[in-house]
């Protein structure tokens, strides 16, 4: 294998074992100079002093391949790229200058040397070219014209000796010349094969290496980024996070937390595509605001988490802003240029906690807060925000108890035939006393839902409702009852399963259990909650749309479920005398087109009961008929009412006969 065909690796590779090898070999040449020269008893005069020139010859070559080899070694330790061939070169000539100048000795001295120094003259050569066959091994070439440099033109002399003794000294050379010749070859190209298999092992070795760093940046990019933004996920934001806490517990920062205002209208109407898109826009913005020095995130869905230094709260504020109006800013890139906002909530460490789930729960406050108050700006913790949500956290853990140990009720309203006053069906309230205070449901259900309770909860009231359901069972026409079912119920992929299997516990039939839905369920994930409706309604449930018209899309969302009941709105009933009356109209139209029945909320006088019989309403509900009433009296209520419908139906009938 030629020295040109190695890499460069391999070339450097080679020079080393040269330049290694050569000071080894220098020395051996210095100590035998000096024995051959002054070993001998040298009477001639003549004879000595050539001699002492060529040890000077030979002792410059060899300080001339000292200086070389000094300077390579130098070369080495520096690290700088230096030219193979140009050292390969100088070794080269440097080893072949020796060769040449022991073989001249050899043919200088050979006429006036003894017997015994020719035969030593013949024996050092030949050491010398076997020790070169090893040392020289690093280039072929090298190895090989050294040796026959040393042996072959000495050894022709002593073949054409007519001395016997010679003649065989000559032969034996030749032959050992040859040998040198192809073990130096053999030598050399093992040499070179070794090199050039370490240097792919070295190759592979690196080869491998990489793939594992790539592989291990892989596994930390797919374990620490959010595969769809590349944000970081919510382990490496954390862990990041409380870094930054562990690390500068005397620095302050700011939480920031981002809720997109309107990416679920865009998820619904054009598809979640179209949404991972907006949710990559959205990410790129956000990096492009921050700086290097902050963390940033997806913390999940369409909510995102940014940890920022500042110096003072106008310029925290002013970073906020920056963030809120390259979000919404508009793009050239989509046809919906305006088509989301954001919402901020902000807390700041350690003004308002010293750990980071503390500190995430405020922001998290302050921008719902925020939300309910305007969407679209930004919103810094604060101390009446801090007691809020102490009360909260307070609540939710009492709420959570209250579940396990039975401390909440129902309290059930009544819905009446409008022509006959009888109860048709109880709207199902869930009530919550603690500690003596009346907590209200617009307060613990929002708890309830924030920190995961609803489920249970929901599945409580259910299981609840159809015990007094069981308890009309023996009424004719049997008596319905109603339950309120939340959002995050919906999005339970095992509801319907779940609300069957109470169901049948109770022996309750499905079609007295009617399910309220509120219009708004179907501004989050229309698609979700269509599917579940469909499967209530395919086992026999009755569906009914809660506070219809305040909702999401009214009509749309009626015409694609196919409602049982709808139930109207109280505020149009108290606005009857406004534009409420034409609603109401509008609706009761409806509904003789659709085949759902209608109910009014909220009717809480005669003469609204009145006015809404003779437009058409089928159903009422209010405090004209009864306030949400504790269990214990609901028989009581029934017997009474059904009295009064007794003798209400008497009075007419004797009218009747009158007329």
């Amino acid at each position: 294998m030629p020295y040109n065909n190695l890499s460069t690796d391999e070339r450097k590779e080679a020079l080393k074992i040269l330049y290694s090898n050569a000071v080894a070999g220098i020395a051996v040449s210095v100590l035998v100079s000096v024995a051959l020269v002054f070993a001998f008893d040298i009477s001639n005069e003549n004879i000595n002093h050539d001699k002492i020139v060529w040890f000077g010859i030979i002792m410059s070559v060899l300080t001339l391949r000292t200086i070389d080899v000094g300077l390579f070694l130098k070369t080495q330790k520096s690290n700088k790229p230096y030219n193979t061939s140009s050292y390969l070169s100088r070794f080269s000539i440097g080893c072949v200058l020796t060769a040449m100048s022991w073989c001249g000795y050899a043919l200088w001295f050979h006429s006036t040397s003894s017997t015994i120094e020719v035969t030593t003259t013949i024996a050092i050569l030949s050491a010398l070219a076997g020790g070169s066959a090893n040392i020289l091994s690093g280039s072929r070439f090298t190895a090989v014209l050294y040796s026959f440099t040393l042996l072959a033109p000495y050894s022709f002399l002593l073949m054409l000796s007519s001395d016997h003794y010679q003649h065989i000294l000559g032969l034996l050379g030749l032959t050992f010349a040859f040998i040198m010749i192809a073990s130096s070859y053999k030598s050399a190209t093992f040499t070179h094969s070794a090199i050039q298999l370490k240097n792919q092992n070295r190759e592979l070795l690196n080869e491998m290496e990489n793939k594992v760093e790539q592989r291990t940046e892989e596994i930390y990019r797919l374990s620490n980024t959010d595969p769809l933004t590349n944000l970081l996920n919510r382990t490496a934001f954390l862990k990041n996070a409380n870094k930054q806490i562990t690390d500068n517990p005397k620095d302050p920062f700011a939480l920031l937390f981002v809720d997109l205002d309107g990416f679920k209208q865009i998820n619904d109407s054009l598809g979640h595509k179209v949404g991972d898109k907006v949710l990559k826009e959205i990410a790129l913005r956000i990096s492009n605001v921050c700086n290097q020095q902050l963390y940033k995130c997806r913390w999940g869905g369409d909510e995102f988490l940014i940890l920022a230094t500042y110096q003072t709260k106008a310029e925290l504020f002013e970073f906020a802003n920056k963030v809120l109006q390259s979000i919404g800013a508009e793009r050239k890139t989509y046809k919906y240029q305006k088509w989301v906002s954001a919402t901020i909530g902000i807390a700041m460490y350690p003004e308002h906690g010293d750990d980071l789930n503390t500190l995430i729960r405020s922001a998290d406050t302050a921008m719902y807060h925020q939300k309910r108050m305007a969407k679209g700006n930004i919103n810094i913790y604060s101390d009446s925000l801090k007691l809020k949500q102490e009360r909260e956290y307070l609540l939710s853990q009492r709420l959570a108890s209250a579940l396990e140990e039975n401390g909440l009720r129902l309290v059930f309203q009544p819905i009446v035939d409008s022509k006959t006053s009888k109860v048709t069906s109880f709207e199902s309230l869930l009530r919550w006393q603690l500690d003596g205070e009346n907590i209200f449901p617009d307060e613990f259900i929002t708890i309830a839902e924030q920190y995961g309770l609803i489920t249970e909860l929901g599945l409580w009231v259910i299981d609840q409702a159809c015990i007094q359901a069981k308890k009309f069972s023996h009424l004719q026409p049997q008596i319905a009852i109603s339950v309120n079912v939340s959002v995050i119920q919906l999005q339970d992929p095992d509801f319907v399963t779940k609300v069957l299997k109470i169901v049948n516990t109770h022996q309750i039939e499905p079609k007295n259990l009617h399910i309220e839905i509120t219009e708004s369920v179907f501004a989050e994930d229309k698609l979700t909650f269509l599917t579940a409706v469909k499967a209530l309604q395919k086992q026999g449930f009755c569906i009914s749309i809660d506070d219809f018209g305040t909702g999401y899309s009214s009509l749309s969302s009626m015409l694609d479920i196919g409602v049982d009941i709808v139930k109207i709105d109280r505020s149009f009933i108290q606005n009857m005398d406004k534009r409420g009356l034409s609603i109401i109209h509008a609706i009761v139209q409806m509904a003789s087109s659709l085949d759902f029945m209608v109910v009014a909320e909220g009717v809480e006088t005669i003469e609204q009961a009145n006015t809404l019989t003779d437009i058409g309403v089928s159903h009422l509900q209010g405090y004209y008929f009864s306030k949400p009433m504790e269990v214990d009296f609901v028989d009581a209520y029934l017997h009474g009412q059904n009295k009064l419908c007794n003798y209400t139906n008497l009075h007419k009938y004797l009218i009747n006969l009158t007329d």
